[in-house]
């Protein structure tokens, strides 16, 4: 005698023809499982979904999102009851995630990355639509076909020919280029490659590309080795904080408490190190009125621009006013 597993099998054969029936512990398939965390994250999220927010959301009707509650109830029976005054239904105080747990850090990016999408787009992807806006970058008039020409380059691993506008020269100069990356810094845009007129990696603005023409293949070249390694940073606070700005800081930069100081550490590319600077505003003077500090500066200050390397002193902040 065979014994069969039902939680094994999706499908059970029928006497008629025709496609088999579903069993009722059959797994959802792939439309119904997206409503059906859609429906679990509006509920955790917003503290409320109705069928008729899932049915315009992804175009179904009515019957098939009735049809897609009652199958999230069965899964998890204890974590939605349904209002009878504003015809929803509504976390119970026991609700449990049984789609995994949603890290905050990572909602917001979401929420930050979909901002510019269509409001049904975003509601399909979060399960909610808050109102939300960015710090958009400024618009780069590049040429369709420059662009078209930098990426055909990077994926074909080829070089160009290229007429760049440095702000270190008066005049646009015609350089051999290697490109195999693109960056974006938070504000603009760049290309990193093997510059052969320097004989190195640079990392050059699109904008300021003038004019590309395909090249020949690329040579033998020496290894990136500022893209494909990785440093460490260690960010710590600054001196002068009370015991509550301190906790703020350490949570606003995801920070964790380690041998009675608070610290996070992350690895970007050393290539990113200078952007990554630029970003966290330790740049100059502003570095005093932060409440952050590099803790090991030494460790990356190779990677940073030449003219940035004194820029970061670990003498005491002045006091603050």
């Amino acid at each position: 005698m065979v014994s069969r597993d039902k939680s094994a099998i999706a499908f059970a054969p029928t006497a008629k023809r025709g496609r088999p029936r579903k069993l009722a512990d059959a797994l959802p398939g792939a439309d119904q499982m997206r409503r059906l965390q859609f429906i679990e994250r509006a509920a955790l999220w917003t503290g409320q979904v109705g069928r008729r927010s899932v049915a315009s959301t992804f175009d179904v009707s009515i019957s098939n999102v009735t049809l897609d509650f009652q199958r999230y109830r069965e899964i998890a029976p204890r974590n939605l009851a349904y209002d009878v005054a504003a015809k929803c239904f509504r976390p119970t105080e026991v609700f449990e995630p049984v789609f995994g747990r949603d890290d905050p850090s990572s909602v917001l990016t979401t929420i930050a990355a979909t901002a510019s999408l269509p409001l049904q787009d975003r509601s399909r992807l979060l399960g909610f639509a808050p109102s939300v806006d960015t710090v958009q970058p400024l618009p780069v008039a590049i040429d369709q076909d420059l662009l078209a020409l930098v990426c055909k380059s990077i994926t074909a691993g080829s070089t160009m020919t290229i007429t760049y506008q440095s702000m270190n020269t008066p005049h646009p100069v015609e350089r051999s280029f290697s490109p195999h990356a693109l960056i974006f810094t938070g504000q603009r845009w760049l290309v990193r490659g093997w510059d052969d007129r320097h004989r190195a990696y640079r990392d050059l603005a699109l904008a300021r590309i003038m004019s590309v023409a395909p090249g020949e293949n690329t040579v033998a070249l020496p290894r990136d080795d500022h893209w494909h390694d990785r440093v460490r940073i260690l960010l710590g606070l600054a001196d002068g904080l009370s015991p509550s700005q301190a906790a703020v800081t350490a949570r606003e930069f995801g920070m964790s408490l380690t041998d009675g100081s608070y610290a996070v550490e992350f690895e970007p590319r050393k290539a990113m190190v200078p952007y990554v600077l630029d970003q966290l505003r330790l740049r100059g003077g502003q570095k005093e009125g932060g409440p952050v500090r590099i803790k090991n500066y030494s460790d990356i200050r190779s990677c940073d621009r030449p003219g940035s390397r004194e820029a970061l002193p670990t003498e005491k902040p002045r006091e603050r006013v």
